[in-house]
């Protein structure tokens, strides 16, 4: 029953639709002040670009710094300068090498002697390799090739030529997979497998 109350009270204290009312409430609120654009918005950087563009066919100043002068450098006063050309070394004095101080490397280590010219010993032989392992790499490297010879003479590869290089190397990469060593010969046989913790 309360709310009902207020509710129908708080409703009575409303204007309903009255013109001077608006127009009272509108002259009591405070009038917003201009905006300013906000720093870096659009507006703000076409005023700066507008002034750029106005100021770029004006004449510059070259007497004008375009640094402080604190950090000017000191200009070196002139000597008189020899005659430059070939013969002459203009501005250029040579100044002297100041000497290391005496200290622990103040003597010449004397050189080490020739001790000969240096022969080194003969290569061991290439292990020869048996015919299978021959065949083998000759059908991996020849089946590739003849591929590439039947694309540059013919334009196509196809028929068989295509087949023959196709089988050739399929057939020497399984071989000399197939026979592929797990450990060298030289090499002792390990009960562990190689793992040691």
């Amino acid at each position: 029953m309360v709310n009902e109350t207020s509710k129908a009270n708080d409703d009575e204290d409303l204007p309903r639709d009255d013109p001077k009312a608006a127009e009272s409430a509108e002259e009591a609120a405070p009038e917003p002040a201009p905006r300013r654009p906000a720093a870096g918005s659009q507006a703000e950087q076409d005023a700066i670009f507008a002034a750029l563009v106005a100021q770029f066919d004006e004449p510059v100043d070259a007497t004008d710094q375009a640094w402080p002068d604190a950090e000017n450098v000191r200009e070196r006063p002139r000597r008189p300068s020899a005659p430059t050309g070939p013969t002459g070394l203009g501005d250029f004095t040579p100044r002297p090498v100041p000497r290391p101080t005496d200290g622990p490397r103040d003597y010449t280590v004397a050189e080490d002697e020739d001790e000969g010219h240096f022969v080194p010993p003969e290569p061991p032989p290439l292990p020869s390799a048996d015919t299978t392992a021959k065949f083998a790499w000759l059908a991996v490297l020849g089946g590739p090739a003849l591929l590439l010879f039947d694309a540059v003479v013919w334009r196509e590869v196809s028929g068989w030529p295509a087949w023959v290089g196709v089988i050739a190397f399929l057939g020497g990469f399984g071989t000399l997979v197939s026979r592929m060593k797990d450990r060298d010969d030289d090499e002792p046989e390990d009960p562990n497998g190689g793992a040691v913790v």
